[in-house]
């Protein structure tokens, strides 16, 4: 116990008579386990007898005379490891840093358990599941959720181990009409320095399928007005998955028809002067929406009516003109021969 007091003591006191310390370059060390790099360790003190590393990996020894050194560390496969850099003073202290290092491991594998399928476009959160194997360390680890190339959840992690580790996390999800067929997958990654930082690992790419009821794609309530001689199409077109079907009712109950959209599509044409409400539903196994279109009375051409009845009145006061000109009091026909 004295002993170790008094080199504690030894140590400190040589940093308060210096007034210096050990600085590295890189300041701090990332390196992949099983790596190799080169670190360098040097100080500004004066009175150095000399500098030296204490490493299983490539170790030096003091090297009397020298301020500032390299260490060479070579195939490090030790999660325990912790390169040391000494400095010798000519008072017979020291002064001992630790190298800043952590050694990192890319997971083994990321995996995600396929989603159910279909899945419904609903207001409830679905749970999704990423599994992460053989990383390190673990206070590096990010997981992220995308769907459609959007992050939509991220987690990190704490922790003081060293060694690699398995992970098993959940995240919710919600699912809207539009995510239908976008792909969905989670990633594995290790927050490290830019220059250092190895590409993300990702799981397996699934491709949702959404169920959603039938959606219009215009108004629920339509009015039209019928024109004499012309015909009228009602067009009840909605998107949802699975494709809807339409049934067709007029507010006369005799007439009604069920249509399958692959056979005629969702446009109803008419080619009769009824007028009243028309309603639409369109459904599938999600659920159904309906449309109504009021049909109005049929309206009268008056452009035409109005040219004949023009054309009418035009050849009566012909004849009226004619027959003052031509017809005697006795009734008889003054036009000459030679007319006919």
């Amino acid at each position: 116990m004295r002993l170790f007091l008094f080199f504690a003591f030894m140590i400190y006191a040589g940093k308060r008579a210096h007034g210096c310390g050990i600085k590295f370059t890189p300041p701090m060390v990332y390196l992949e386990f099983g790596g190799s790099t080169v670190a360098n360790c040097n100080t500004s003190c004066s009175s150095v007898d000399g500098i030296g590393w204490e490493s299983s990996f490539g170790g030096t020894g003091l090297k009397e005379g020298l301020t500032t050194l390299d260490v060479n560390l070579d195939n490090v496969d030790d999660w325990e490891t912790e390169p040391k850099c000494y400095t010798a003073f000519s008072n017979g202290s020291q002064d001992i840093q630790k190298l800043p290092f952590t050694i990192y491991k890319m997971p083994a594998k990321v995996s995600m358990p396929k989603p159910p399928s279909p899945l419904m476009a609903d207001d409830k959160y679905h749970l999704l599941k990423c599994l992460v194997f053989d990383v390190a360390p673990v206070n590096r680890l990010i997981i992220s959720w995308y769907k459609g190339d959007k992050m939509f959840h991220e987690q990190k992690f704490e922790g003081t181990g060293r060694h690699p580790v398995n992970r098993s996390v959940e995240a919710t999800v919600d699912i809207v009409a539009e995510d239908n067929r976008k792909k969905i997958w989670c990633e594995a990654k290790l927050d490290l320095p830019a220059k250092q930082r190895p590409q993300p690992m990702r799981s397996e790419l699934y491709e949702l399928t959404v169920y959603y009821p039938p959606i219009l794609t215009e108004p629920k309530n339509e009015t039209l007005e019928n024109v004499t001689g012309t015909k009228i199409s009602l067009n009840c077109t909605a998107t949802g998955n699975p494709t809807p079907r339409y049934e067709w009712h007029f507010a006369n109950d005799t007439l009604k028809w069920t249509w399958d959209q692959n056979a005629t599509g969702p446009i109803l044409t008419l080619d009769f002067r009824t007028p009243g409400v028309w309603k639409c539903v369109a459904s599938n196994v999600v659920n159904k929406t309906t449309k109504y279109f009021h049909l109005n009375r049929p309206k009268d051409n008056y452009t035409i009516m109005a040219a004949l009845l023009g054309v009418f009145l035009t050849l009566g006061i012909v004849i009226i003109i004619l027959g003052a000109v031509f017809v005697t009091r006795s009734g008889s026909c003054t036009i000459p021969r030679t007319i006919y």
